[in-house]
């Protein structure tokens, strides 16, 4: 993600320190091998960054995978413990409430556990849909630039 803002930068400061056009304070010339130069490098880079964006979320869905399955092996073991809780004959009442209590705590973990994961995997998303929109919103902005300043080119 870095080099795409390294080269939006690039753009950036190329715009700024072109020459004006005269009786303008807008309009600039701008040597169009170098702006065509950095939308090159731009579109070689943009399909590597949507690959890290794809990567993150593969990542995310397997913390939410993990975190449901550590959610629903918690479950198990409080079931098992309540079962064995039984077979041994201890007091049946004892047992149930016991067992009633092991697994309200046990869903109230594994609810904890998937709202975490389901937040971190949306913070993540939020994260990663500003920056591409940011990144797409500029390469929009040069592109319209550049069309402007081709057209101004007789």
């Amino acid at each position: 993600m870095m080099e795409v803002f390294k080269i939006l930068d690039e753009l950036e400061s190329l715009v700024r320190k072109s020459k004006k056009m005269p009786f303008s304070n807008t309009k600039v010339v701008v040597e169009s091998d170098l702006l065509l130069d950095r939308v090159d490098r731009l579109r070689a880079v943009l399909p590597e960054e949507l690959e890290t964006a794809r990567l993150i979320i593969a990542e995310k869905q397997r913390i939410i995978k993990e975190a449901c399955g550590q959610a629903d092996e918690y479950l198990e073991q409080s079931r098992e413990r309540v079962s064995r809780m039984i077979d041994e004959n201890e007091i049946t009442r004892n047992a149930m409430k016991m067992s009633e209590e092991i697994l309200a705590k046990a869903e109230e973990v594994a609810k904890e556990i998937r709202a975490e994961a389901n937040e971190y995997a949306e913070n993540l998303l939020n994260h990663m849909e500003r920056v591409l929109k940011k990144g797409l919103e500029n390469i929009s902005q040069g592109k319209e630039e550049l069309r402007m300043e081709m057209q101004r080119e007789p």
